[in-house]
């Protein structure tokens, strides 16, 4: 029952720590896995926009000797299945057996072949015949003549009516099918038909239409035995809600060995290997980010049950000097601290994790390790510093604040080993680069802390010479609030405690903070790369004068055409070599790009255009060259190197600018352009399109002679706005876990700041109460005490906000290579950024710190009683 007495005794004291311990709980917990559950979300998103042939495993059968499919292997579905490696057959949602021919030429009955037919599969699946609804005729019932059923979107494009009989020609042979129905899906969504899909498919310099017919097993078996082309296939739908981030690599691996090894007679068809080694790359840098975040939160935390446990000794002072008198060992000090931790901190922690438990999200594998470890502080930290009380040299006169002010070889030394293995671990991290196979990095979290804990060393040992000049300086001047309140500023090492916490949580929110405005600098420069003006519309090809037609639309100030040739043939002086390289071609008087001058003042006339090139395509070249664009040779000299321009991607190595002002293009064959840039404010997206689009089916016209529908463009127009574009960066699958992290990171630092200087003023507020007992008695107002606080308080603060800031903003740079926040910025370098507005956050922190020192200052002075500590003597 004294234990509990004890408790009750020192409720105040033991709830801090409780509460402290509990609140670190929950920040090991409740952060990742809100963290983990975004990400989560991210993937299957990611994974749900793939398209069919990039998500699916398709095994593919291999017909042996020119055999064709017997179209009977559906049985081969739960084989091939229990054959995946793990973790591959418990994440299929859904299987489908099929047997199909390669693309079709289809020929009209009374036809013949033409030069670009439309395409189509003849496809057996046996799980489609309930998955259809027959609109017109009915199911194929194949007998001597090969009968299908289509689409009605198919039936339309191919001009296909129930029973019209028509040719189906391939590689090795031809066939008459006849059509039996036309259907619609029931279920138009439904993934069976993501495969199956009417497409527009691009035929030199005409368009035609690609899809798939359906038959039965009689028809699949006759028409390949004619066509001798049938082959099995079974393709397996991986369900997304069973796929988590932590199980990406193992996925990865199993797809690339089912590829390197799949089971016998078959191939595996697939990207999706590919695709979850990218997710997982930016995975992996969010989770470093997320750790060095979350490190130095958790240690910011760990520090403040540290500063609780040393108040609650530094309280009980009194009480383990008496135990000692009496005969107590050190021991028993401790012992009977830590039986009142162990009443009410395990608690708290328990308590601590089942709120972050009962957030959304997925685990850590190491969360109870944490949990464990902040039990394990928080039960023992107060014994520890009970045991060390016991020993202090307060019990034998010696004054604490000299002992401090005069440290000790040996803590001068383990605080040069701190910096020295910060700065060691910052140096070792940027030259190794990030461990990926160390999941998360143990170098990338303990860098960055001990580089704020050294920044705080620092700090520590510098201070008090500018203090003690200030106050010299205050001593000479009238009133003596200023004095004292430096004084007691300098006296630095013994805030040590609350410095070094302080700056931590200030360094790891700045960082967060330069983090989060580097990476939305480097979108903002992606954005104007990609998008070089208000909106691009991207097509086929079109006439040379709809960009007229586009600038005359209401809202659109200037509308610019674009030509981008990928793959374009570029020939160079310095050897016999064919370079392929993207060719740009505008006007750039005009186009309002930031371009080099010796594009943007190019005239025509010289023998060769100026031209801008990639720093890699140039040194290829040599001096000049020559490129084909469209059909046409012209001639250029190289008159600058870029790394980087607007209307391509920063990702792009080979490229050549062409100021088509310049350019010998003859009338009779204008260019056609395949981009317009858009700038204007408040155009309508719709019409862009429509009169993009109009151009397109006019240029065609004049290429194929025909007229073109919409639905019969190879590429339908597309725009694109800035703003739309920059708000898709924002949008990928991990974007989700990094903007909580972001806003998680500079929360919880603010926070946390705001408790240290908090604990800061509970640990000094007994000897500041005999301060102030004393002063008032010589006339101190309550006011000009409110003033000692400030001037004792204000120069730590912006020692640690200038020693936190310097650390948090130079991290990025230091280890920035291991984070790779590259991969957060479509490619572009990310530099690194400082936000004006976070130095306002700043500053609005430190105030709030003031403001809540001063709440608490005076809380506890009305505890104190500072009225009757001179008259009853008591400390």
């Amino acid at each position: 029952m004294s234990v509990v007495r004890r408790v009750r005794a020192f409720a105040g004291q033991l709830a801090l720590l409780a509460l402290l311990a509990g609140l670190t709980a929950f920040l090991v917990s409740g952060p990742a896995r809100l963290a983990n559950g975004r990400t989560d979300d991210g993937l299957r998103g990611d994974i749900g926009k793939l398209a069919s042939s990039n998500r699916d495993l398709t095994f593919s059968g291999r017909p042996v000797d020119g055999e064709v499919s017997a179209a009977a292997q559906a049985d081969r579905l739960a084989t091939l299945r229990a054959d995946l490696p793990a973790p591959l057959p418990g994440l299929v949602g859904a299987a489908w057996y099929l047997a199909e021919s390669d693309p079709l030429s289809v020929i009209p009955a009374g036809t013949t072949a033409g030069p670009c037919p439309n395409l189509a599969k003849l496809r057996f699946e046996p799980d489609t015949a309930q998955a259809v609804t027959m609109v017109q005729g009915r199911a194929a019932r194949s007998g001597g003549t090969p009968e299908v059923i289509v689409g009605q979107d198919l039936a339309q494009a191919f001009g296909l009516e129930v029973g019209d009989t028509f040719g189906l020609s391939g590689r090795w042979g031809e066939t008459r099918t006849r059509v039996a129905g036309v259907f619609t899906p029931v279920n138009p969504a439904d993934p069976i038909w993501d495969d199956q899909r009417l497409a527009t498919g691009a035929c030199g310099e005409s368009v035609r239409k690609e899809g798939v017919m359906l038959t039965d097993q009689a028809g699949a078996l006759a028409a390949g035995a004619e066509l001798q082309d049938l082959t099995d296939r079974w393709r397996y739908r991986l369900d997304e809600r069973r796929i988590t981030a932590d199980r990406v690599d193992a996925l990865t691996m199993a797809v690339a060995a089912a590829r390197r090894t799949p089971p016998a007679g078959t191939t595996l068809w697939s990207s999706l290997d590919s695709t979850l080694a990218e997710f997982d790359r930016q995975v992996r840098a969010v989770q470093a980010l997320l750790a060095v975040v979350q490190a130095g939160i958790l240690a910011t935390a760990a520090g403040l049950i540290l500063l609780a446990a040393r108040l609650m000794a530094d309280r009980r002072r009194a009480e383990f000097a008496l135990l000692r008198a009496r005969g107590g060992a050190v021991r028993s000090v401790a012992g009977r601290t830590i039986r009142e931790a162990l009443i009410v901190v395990p608690v708290a922690v328990a308590a601590g994790w089942l709120a972050g438990a009962l957030l959304p999200g997925r685990a850590d594998d190491f969360e109870p390790l944490l949990v464990g470890i902040v039990a394990l502080l928080g039960v023992l930290a107060a014994p520890v510093y009970a045991a060390l009380a016991a020993r202090h040299p307060s019990f034998t006169g010696h004054r604490s604040d000299e002992a401090a002010l005069r440290p000790s070889a040996r803590r001068l030394t383990a605080e040069g080993f701190l910096i020295v293995l910060a700065a060691g671990g910052v140096y070792l991290l940027r030259r190794r680069g990030l461990d990926t196979g160390a999941g998360v990095d143990p170098y990338l979290i303990a860098a960055p802390v001990l580089l704020a804990l050294a920044a705080s060393v620092v700090a520590l040992r510098v201070v008090p010479f500018p203090l003690r000049w200030a106050g010299r300086l205050a001593a000479r001047a009238r009133g003596a609030i200023a004095f004292l309140g430096l004084s007691g500023a300098g006296r630095a090492p013994l805030h040590s405690g609350p410095l070094a916490v302080l700056v931590v949580a200030i360094a790891t929110g700045l960082f967060t903070g330069t983090v989060t405005s580097t990476v939305d600098g480097g979108r903002d420069r992606a954005a104007d790369l990609v998008v070089p003006a208000d909106a691009v519309i991207s097509g086929y090809y079109f006439t040379p004068d709809t960009d007229r037609r586009v600038a005359e639309l209401p809202h659109v100030s200037r509308a610019t055409s674009m030509l981008l040739a990928p793959g374009a043939e570029i020939h160079g002086d310095a050897g016999p070599m064919i370079l392929q390289g993207e060719a740009m071609v505008l006007n750039a008087t005009t186009a309002g790009l930031e371009l080099p001058p010796a594009l943007t003042g190019a005239v025509p006339g010289g023998e060769r255009v100026p031209a801008a090139v990639s720093r890699h395509l140039a040194g290829q070249i040599g001096g000049n060259g020559t490129v084909e664009v469209q059909g046409r040779t012209y001639k250029f000299t190289i008159a600058a190197t870029l790394d980087s321009v607007p209307g391509l991607d920063a990702e792009t190595r080979d490229f050549l600018v062409l100021p088509q002002q310049a350019m010998p293009i003859p009338d009779y064959q204008p260019l056609r352009p395949n981009r317009i840039l858009v700038d204007g404010d408040g155009f309508d997206v719709g019409q862009l399109r429509t009169v993009a689009d109009a151009g397109q089916r006019e240029q065609l016209k004049q290429t194929t002679g025909r007229t073109v529908e919409d639905w019969q463009l190879p590429v339908p127009a597309v725009v694109t706005t800035h703003a739309a574009y920059r708000a898709a960066l924002e949008q990928r699958g991990v974007d989700g876990a990094l903007s909580f992290t972001f806003t998680a990171g500079m929360s919880a630092a603010a926070l946390l700041a705001l408790s240290s200087v908090v604990l800061a003023v509970l640990t000094g507020a007994p000897a500041r109460g005999r301060t102030l007992s004393r002063l008032r008695t010589m006339g101190l107002s309550p006011g000009q005490g409110r003033r000692l606080l400030v001037f004792e308080l204000v120069p730590l603060i912006g020692v640690a906000i200038l020693a936190g800031g310097l650390a948090g903003f130079a991290l990025p740079s230091l280890i920035g290579p291991a984070l790779g926040l590259d991969g957060f910025t479509a490619g572009v370098s990310a530099g690194i950024s400082l936000d004006p507005r976070l130095a306002g956050g700043v500053l609005a922190v430190a105030v709030l710190a003031v403001i809540a020192a001063l709440v608490v200052e005076n809380v506890a002075n009305r505890r104190l009683r500072l009225g009757t500590v001179l008259r009853l003597g008591e400390e």
